[in-house]
């Protein structure tokens, strides 16, 4: 029987940044959905917890109000205990601050069930620039952002963009890694399928350097989003005991300009 969730991808820099993308799964029963990530711009931080519906079932996914949630910092071997915030299944950090070459390891303790997670951040890469470019889509000339990076040479990275126009998250990702530009300087145009850029507009661009893993996750969903919905593949979870979602350390670069 198919289900679907909400995955959420939680940015907080300078204030939170949070990214809605309907995923379509196969599965038979319901299941726990985790997702979350530390990042280098300071906490709060967030894991959300929540389990999966019946695709034919009312647009609510059911939060889990009751999990032991930890993250652990393999470097420095301390333990930050999340408390829930009453929100939606939404676990809030406590004294967490991530860091580049750290490892983070989630767990997640539901009804005598144990989840884990472990992500290392990647160095920090940092966008150059962000242009807005026309583009003929349709006939119709549209304006649509793009941003200029520099990949680190004779190392593996990889990157997933996301995007807010006028302080309203973009409902789109765009996951990318540098197989065939190591080294180079990289150019990634935005491509927004319903919505475009209009004079006055303010946009904001984050760009996440994220382990593989995490890089698998968001490819798949991106890939499912042009598949055929009645077969789509299950995003590969980097979380144990079956569990659906994510867990990243992100490293993340923002910047923000109006048209």
């Amino acid at each position: 029987m198919k289900t679907i969730f909400t995955a959420i991808f939680i940015i907080l820099l300078l204030s939170a940044c949070t990214k809605t993308l309907d995923v379509k799964l196969r599965s038979t029963e319901p299941k726990i959905v985790i997702q979350g990530n530390v990042t280098n711009s300071g906490g709060p931080y967030y894991i959300r917890i929540n389990k999966t519906v019946d695709f034919d079932a009312n647009n609510e996914y059911p939060p889990v109000v009751n999990a032991t949630v930890s993250v652990l910092d393999s470097n420095t071997r301390r333990v930050d205990y999340y408390k829930y915030t009453g929100v939606n299944g939404y676990y809030i950090s406590n004294n967490l601050f991530g860091q580049v070459g750290h490892t983070y390891k989630l767990t997640v303790t539901v009804d005598g069930e144990t989840y884990t997670a472990s992500s290392t951040m990647p160095n920090f890469v940092g966008i150059n620039q962000l242009d807005f470019v026309q583009t003929k889509i349709l006939n119709k000339t549209r304006i649509l952002p793009q941003v200029t990076f520099t990949d680190p040479a004779y190392e593996k990275n990889y990157y997933v963009f996301s995007l807010a126009v006028n302080n309203v998250t973009y409902k789109a990702f765009y996951a990318v890694d540098d197989r065939l530009t190591d080294g180079n300087e990289m150019v990634q145009q935005l491509y927004m399928d319903s919505s475009y850029i209009q004079k006055r507009d303010f946009v904001t661009v984050i760009l996440s350097s994220v382990d593989k893993n995490v890089y698998n996750y968001f490819n798949v969903l991106q890939a499912n989003s042009g598949a055929s919905p009645t077969t789509p593949s299950n995003p590969p979870s980097n979380i144990s005991n079956g569990a659906y979602g994510y867990f990243g350390a992100e490293a993340v670069s923002m910047v923000s300009q109006s048209f």
